[in-house]
């Protein structure tokens, strides 16, 4: 596909800068240069998939899929940049109007530049969802944004031509700003995607369900999902066990449901098991005593890894806190708010406890310290 897209843009940009230096067009010649840009991607197009298709190595030991954002973010800097010189141009333009002269050889470099791209973002945008590329999506949206900077001009031109008006720099300026906006737009989102934004919500519910609905599995919780890169995702998560279930089992059906994961999902999942007592009254006393006390003090947490331990003289609780969007509470005040409520209900325990926010964590972690020295 990329093989295609080079030898069209180049045969484009070749055709549009003839017929603009005939016809004295800046803004034909504009846009032949932004074809000439096309070309360019292609080619880093054609280097992305080929960098972005090598295996692991030792020092890249989760592949180089990502090398496709950074390509994406370089076609993303040369679409705004084509912008910008295409608006610079149609100021000039605006500036000392001038009638373009047109001939049939004009007209029919126009037409056929706006079938051929069209044709290119119909393939490019069905390729970008069936791989999940962003860089096909990308050039997908710069084919779009071609389609419509040629029409525009194409129609600035005829006005031009029936009312013996210069309008075309107008058209120029105001595609220029749509081109712009264009390419910031996939700057940006493929700048997220190489610092890390969290995995589409559906996909992680719909692991979460999958994961759930096996027998022996009591809960999920802590799900991360690492991108490295298109169709390269690696991830974590807990899984409450009985665990009053020999371990041997419950090992055996973790490593179950991680095949199984990986084949339907196409996710390395590692599975943490987090063992949980299902016949302690008091521990679920104490339990559903702090989940409503959760509930009052804001309904954005909630609590998961809840247990009981005794430590020699010392009777802990123990749990996490996932915080979400919308809590306005510091993890400090959520520390001091539990820990008063947990010692009204349960003196004689002392509490301990992390908090989810996102995917950082806040530990106790003094007290982890000292837990340890006395081990």
């Amino acid at each position: 596909m990329s093989l295609i897209g080079i030898f069209i843009n180049f045969i484009l940009f070749v055709a549009k800068l003839s017929v603009g230096i005939m016809a004295n067009s800046i803004a034909m010649k504009a846009d032949a240069i932004n074809n000439l840009s096309d070309f360019a991607s292609a080619i880093i197009l054609l280097i992305s998939f080929y960098i972005s298709s090598r295996p692991a190595d030792q020092e890249h030991p989760f592949g180089h899929a990502r090398f496709e954002y950074i390509a994406s973010t370089i076609v993303s800097m040369i679409i705004v940049f084509i912008g910008f010189q295409l608006g610079s141009s149609s100021l000039g333009k605006i500036n000392n109007p001038e009638i373009v002269k047109t001939d049939i050889f004009f007209y029919i470099v126009f037409i056929l530049s706006i079938i051929v791209k069209s044709y290119l973002y119909y393939r490019y945008k069905k390729e970008s969802k069936k791989l999940d590329s962003p860089i096909l999506m990308a050039t997908a949206k710069d084919s779009f944004s071609d389609i419509i900077s040629t029409a525009g001009l194409f129609v600035s031109i005829l006005f031009g031509q029936f009312f013996n008006k210069a309008v075309d720099g107008y058209i120029g300026f105001l595609i220029s700003i749509f081109i712009v906006y264009t390419g910031i737009s996939i700057l940006f989102k493929t700048s997220n995607r190489l610092l890390g934004v969290k995995a589409d919500s559906k996909l992680r519910n719909e692991i979460k369900q999958f994961i759930r609905d096996h027998d022996g599995i009591y809960g999920v919780h802590d799900l991360i999902i690492h991108d490295y890169g298109v169709q390269n995702y690696f991830a974590s998560v807990h899984v409450e066990v009985n665990a009053a279930d020999d371990i041997k089992v419950s090992h055996e059906l973790i490593d179950h449901i991680e095949r199984e994961v990986a084949f339907k999902f196409h996710i390395n999942i590692v599975l943490h098991m987090d063992p949980i007592d299902l016949h302690d009254d008091k521990k679920d006393q104490i339990q559903s005593e702090l989940v409503a006390i959760l509930e009052q003090i804001d309904s954005h947490i909630s609590m998961h890894d809840f247990r009981i331990l005794a430590d020699g003289d010392q009777n802990k609780i123990i749990f996490d806190l996932k915080v979400r969007d919308g809590c306005k509470l510091s993890n400090q005040e959520i520390r001091q708010k539990i820990t008063e409520e947990a010692h009204q209900i349960a003196p004689q325990y002392t509490c301990y406890m992390d908090i989810d926010r996102n995917y950082e964590v806040d530990i106790a972690k003094v007290p982890f310290k000292q837990d340890i020295k006395k081990k």
